[in-house]
């Protein structure tokens, strides 16, 4: 399944191929991005990163930055 990615800020956009049945976790791991960094938005709500992704957009929030 593919998927697109918008990352914030910076309004990054990519595609993923993903394996059907896999967590927003994985998908965080497969991008190299810190779960404890970001938000993960589907249809503008915050979605559990032990949740199953569902086609369509994702947007990946970055809340903690270097600093």
């Amino acid at each position: 399944m593919k998927i697109k990615i918008e990352e914030l800020p910076g309004n990054k956009i990519s595609e993923l191929e993903i394996s059907e049945g896999s967590t927003y976790e994985e998908v965080l791991l497969n991008l190299r991005i810190n779960s404890e960094t970001v938000l993960v938005l589907k249809d503008g709500q915050c979605v559990p990163l032990d949740g199953v992704v569902l086609p369509g957009k994702i947007k990946i929030l970055h809340v903690a930055l270097g600093g």
